[in-house]
């Protein structure tokens, strides 16, 4: 185990940053914090980097114990790298000092800076200063200088959010290989779920300073244990109704209550992948059915809109996502069924 954290608490002032943390991080693995702007996520990591004091729990490393609310090991006595959002790199040195820099007078120094150099492919800009390098090449020289120091443990503050989309995936992907190569650990502190996901062997979801989840991101996905952790996952159509003879009706239809007391206020979370439309309707495929307002192709599915009425004729706006180039016509009437593994039911 290279990380185990004790009853965590840190505030600043009457602000309670993180409350009664507790978790562990095995060797070799890769776990994502995830969860909006101002959660603690940040807050977290500058505890185990050491940058802040922490007022009570205990953080063991590599079965040592660097803080309590005692005493705090420095940042440079820990087995730790940080690679923080804006890379931090030293704007008066070449890619190549950076990284000598960070190697420091470790033996083979020669050796580990050449496996550095191609593992985080920085060959093409070592003579370059950091203002002259793209935000991916900045991030690249960042993980570099990080991973010289040869850590136990890495911490990636929002590495990504600068990155456009086409860059960020090449760079997640090479980001992936790179901490594996290392037979290290890593926390990567994330708002996106699809990064998390595709980063972590584990992710660990927090709310106001709280941890309200941890999970492999099949277990988060499949299994959210509120309405905030279904919702981190991209949008999702909520019906807020309760529970009738252990059911819950819905404008799509009835879904099951996993065993929530009648009369309970409930709502209803349906992903939009869960919606299964059919350009044929009849009552033996399904009695329910909705209007086409528009769709949307986004390349690998189609986000279809339309609108649903219940027995009052009240009107619902439900957003479906169909896999692949499905683009019915506005005003078009489609079958709906349901996908139950991706429908969630929380008491209000």
């Amino acid at each position: 185990m290279i990380l185990d954290v004790k009853n965590l608490h840190h505030s600043y002032g009457d602000i309670e940053a993180l409350n009664n943390l507790n978790f562990s991080i095995n060797n070799n693995s890769i776990i994502s914090v995830l969860g909006p702007s101002g959660c603690g996520k940040t807050t977290l990591i500058r505890v185990i980097a050491g940058l802040e004091e922490i007022q009570k729990g205990e953080i063991f490393l590599d079965k040592n114990l660097v803080a309590n609310n005692q005493f705090n090991t420095p940042p440079e006595k820990r087995p730790i790298s940080y690679v923080f959002q804006d890379f931090a790199l030293f704007p008066h040195m070449t890619v190549l000092e950076n990284i000598s820099f960070a190697a420091g007078s470790q033996q083979n120094k020669k050796q580990l800076i050449n496996q550095v150099i191609k593992l985080a492919k920085v060959e093409d800009f070592l003579k370059k200063y950091p203002h002259s390098l793209s935000g991916g090449e900045q991030q690249r020289v960042a993980l570099a200088r990080s991973i010289a120091v040869q850590p136990k443990l890495l911490l990636l503050d929002e590495p990504f959010s600068d990155l456009d989309s086409n860059l960020k995936r090449e760079i997640i992907d090479d980001t992936l290989h790179l901490i594996n190569s290392l037979e290290s650990s890593a926390i990567l502190v994330t708002h996106n779920a699809e990064e998390a996901m595709f980063l972590s062997d584990t992710i660990i979801v927090m709310e106001k300073g709280a941890i309200i989840q941890i999970g492999s991101p099949k277990d988060i996905y499949f299994n959210p244990s509120n309405l905030y952790v279904a919702s981190l996952f991209g949008e999702t159509n909520i019906f807020e109704t309760k529970i009738i003879n252990n059911q819950c009706w819905t404008p799509l239809g009835f879904v099951k209550s996993n065993n929530l007391p009648d009369d309970k206020l409930v709502n209803v979370v349906v992903r939009p992948e869960a919606i299964k439309l059919n350009m044929e309707k009849s009552p033996l495929l399904s009695p329910y059915s909705g209007v086409v307002v528009d769709s949307k192709f986004l390349g690998n599915n189609t986000i279809v809109h339309m609108t649903v009425n219940d027995d009052q004729n009240s009107k619902y706006h439900i957003h479906s996502k169909v896999t692949g180039n499905f683009l019915p016509p506005p005003a078009s009437s489609l079958s709906i069924t349901l996908d139950q593994s991706q429908i969630f039911i929380f008491p209000r």
